[in-house]
């Protein structure tokens, strides 16, 4: 019977940390993130660095345009995530799931201007 718990233990270990929630640090470190919304042709590529909350990066959309972004970012312990991020002229919003491993999201965004569509990361 010892064996059979002892054999058990490691199993029932690996799965409570898969269940663990996210925690907003969970979001710590360089994600590459894309942005679409293909009926108004706007598209991006951000690359931004979020430590303790905080993140900074830079943004191009499609081939004209390239801008530094600041701004904060959360994860509750359902792993939705949300980041408000702003630039020069604007602010965005994104609405986020990040995945079981905590490496990778999906979601949807919104700007000020009033364009909003999908957007995708991971952590590189």
């Amino acid at each position: 019977m010892k064996k059979l718990l002892l054999a058990a233990l490691p199993a029932v270990l690996f799965s409570a940390q898969l269940q663990a929630g996210c925690k907003t640090p969970d979001l710590n470190g360089t994600w590459i993130m894309y942005q679409s919304n293909l009926a108004e042709q706007h598209t991006g590529r951000r690359q931004i660095n979020v430590v303790g909350g905080a993140f900074t990066g830079h943004c191009v959309m499609g081939h004209h345009m390239a801008f530094d972004v600041t701004g904060t970012a959360s994860a509750d312990k359902n792993c939705e995530a949300s980041l408000q991020m702003d630039f020069s002229g604007g602010s965005s919003t994104f609405d986020l799931q990040l995945a079981r491993n905590k490496q990778v999201f999906v979601g949807q965004w919104s700007n000020n201007f009033g364009t909003g569509g999908i957007s995708s990361g991971v952590k590189r």
